[in-house]
Formats: structure tokens, C-alpha cells, sequence
């Protein structure tokens, strides 16, 4: 959960991802890739990869917190959002958006609708939410959804 947690925030900031470990940890003794492999896993989320690599490059704010938990906002290109819900914690938490609060945001272009595909990006689910969006977080741990209005 943390090297998820750890991954997610630096997309979420839209920083460098630059790996600091030893790749050929990720190739098998025949030479093969081991897709088994968790922290190769990780590494190329291609979802989680398009948040950090999102062509308008902004970084995600915090729009809150109560020091156990944080909900970040991203703004994305064509209107979206990445949200994301990160749990410091040492237990399962539950955790709430309401999207009033995302579209409050300057920097947002979410348009206001009757609904909302939510996208979880390491879990690989979808649901449609109207107006707000509840999850359970483990600990140490995110979930990150990318969000954009139904039309």
C-alpha cells in the first residue's frame, strides 16, 4: 500500500517519475520480464502514469484534510479530474468527496451534471455517482479515481 500511496502522490504532483532502483530486479534468471513482480506492478500503471503525465501539468491542492487523512485534486485535460484519498492511518477509513468542493476550485473545469463516471485507477473499477463520491481507504494507503461528468 505504500509504495502504491508513494507513486500516486508524486502523479498527483506532476512530478519526474525517475525510478531509484534496480531494474534488473524485474527480469527473471531466463531473462524474461517478471510481470509478477509488485513494485514492477506499480511502476507501469499506465493510468496512473496519464495523471502524472496530463498535458495541462498542474499539480494537485489539497482540499482536505484532518491530518490523518487528505483528499487531493487534480485538474486534467478534457474537463476531468483525478481525485485522490490518502490515508495515513492505521486502520480502514472511510473517506467522502462532494463534488461542490472540487467545483469550488479556480483551477477545475469539471462541469456541473446529474451524474459522474469515477474511474478507481490501481483497482480498476467504475461506478456513477451523482454528487458526491465515498470510498474505504486501507492503511497507509490511496485510492485515486480520474472523474468526468456524464453527459
Amino acid at each position: 500500500e505504500e509504495n502504491k500511496s508513494h507513486f500516486t502522490l508524486w502523479a498527483m504532483m506532476a512530478a519526474p517519475l525517475i525510478l531509484g532502483n534496480d531494474l534488473r530486479t524485474f527480469i527473471k534468471e531466463d531473462g524474461t520480464v517478471d510481470k509478477d513482480n509488485k513494485t514492477l506492478e506499480i511502476l507501469t500503471n499506465k493510468d496512473v502514469i496519464a495523471i502524472d503525465q496530463d498535458k495541462l501539468g498542474k499539480q494537485c491542492v489539497r482540499i482536505k484534510t484532518n491530518l490523518v487523512t487528505d483528499i487531493l485534486v487534480k485538474p486534467l485535460e478534457n474537463n476531468e479530474v483525478a481525485v485522490c484519498f490518502f490515508n495515513k492511518g492505521n486502520s480502514n477509513t472511510q473517506m467522502t468527496c462532494n463534488f461542490a468542493d472540487v467545483h469550488n476550485l479556480v483551477s477545475v473545469s469539471l462541469p456541473n451534471a446529474e451524474s459522474y463516471s469515477c474511474k478507481e485507477l490501481w483497482y480498476k473499477t467504475e461506478e456513477i455517482v451523482t454528487d458526491k463520491l465515498t470510498t474505504t481507504v486501507a492503511p497507509h494507503g490511496v485510492k485515486v479515481f480520474r472523474i468526468s461528468a456524464v453527459q
